[in-house]
């Protein structure tokens, strides 16, 4: 072998290792790069399912909503089902905005109060001279005709009754008025649709009902099971129903 021979073979293998170095280098500069820019994301709550969300662009100040992966400018892209869980979840939300704060602890309240004082007993003197009897007033004699004077009769004034037109037409033009009916939550007022659809099918006898959930979502029971929300039920003909009973809660409003 001569001196040229060897002398290629020396200058292939130093180009083979200085690109191997190279790569290695390179995809460590790619890795710190991927860490860095990388942004520690809280652990999520496989409890919680997401419906939405806002954003606005900052050109043109537009609010566009991400739904299932895509993005909408207007409400005519949205499909029906889309418009109909947003719409739900809307009025979720102005519900969720106008509920009070919560009241102060009773503790603190029971230690503002101040302490009552309990006053000592007086003390009763004995006296060395008895008090004098009360005189005692001789009775009249009963006689007959004779009325005691000053003495008012116990006995109250029975009151004419009013033969007035508007007196007797007062109950008649001026009715009792019916007393509020009670408030009922939205996915109470679907769940009472929902009965009325289920009524005589086969599936009313699975225990089909909506509940309010946490967070401010729904419950739905199923079969003696529970589920956050219409798209964690399984059955699909259970959750047809269940739109149709939230669409024509949406007629309805």
């Amino acid at each position: 072998m001569d001196v040229l021979t060897t002398l290629l073979i020396a200058v292939f293998f130093f180009i083979v290792g200085v690109t191997f170095m190279g790569v290695i280098w390179y995809l460590q500069g790619v890795s710190r790069r991927m860490r860095g820019n990388a942004k520690p994301t809280a652990p999520e709550d496989p409890d919680l399912s997401e419906v939405a969300r806002l954003m606005r662009h900052l050109q043109t100040q537009d609010l566009v909503v991400q739904m299932d992966g895509k993005n909408f400018v207007a409400a005519h892209e949205l499909s029906p089902a889309q418009q109909r869980r947003l719409s739900f979840t809307s009025d979720v939300l102005a519900k969720w905005l106008t509920l009070p704060a919560p009241e102060p602890a009773a503790v603190e309240a029971a230690a503002s109060e101040p302490i009552p004082t309990v006053a000592p007993a007086p003390v009763e003197l004995s006296s060395p001279f008895e008090p004098l009897p009360e005189p005692v007033e001789p009775e009249q004699p009963s006689r007959p005709g004779y009325t005691p004077p000053f003495e008012s009769d116990a006995t109250e004034p029975v009151k004419p009754v009013s033969t007035e037109l508007p007196d007797m037409m007062g109950g008649m033009l001026n009715p009792i008025p019916a007393p509020p009916t009670a408030f009922k939550s939205i996915a109470m007022q679907i769940n009472d649709i929902l009965q009325a659809h289920l009524a005589g099918t086969p599936l009313e006898s699975r225990g089909i009902t909506l509940q309010d959930g946490p967070d401010r979502g729904v419950m739905v029971t199923l079969d003696g099971k529970q589920y956050l929300g219409v798209a964690d039920v399984p059955d699909e003909e259970v959750r047809y129903a269940i739109r149709a009973a939230v669409q024509e809660w949406e007629t309805k409003k």
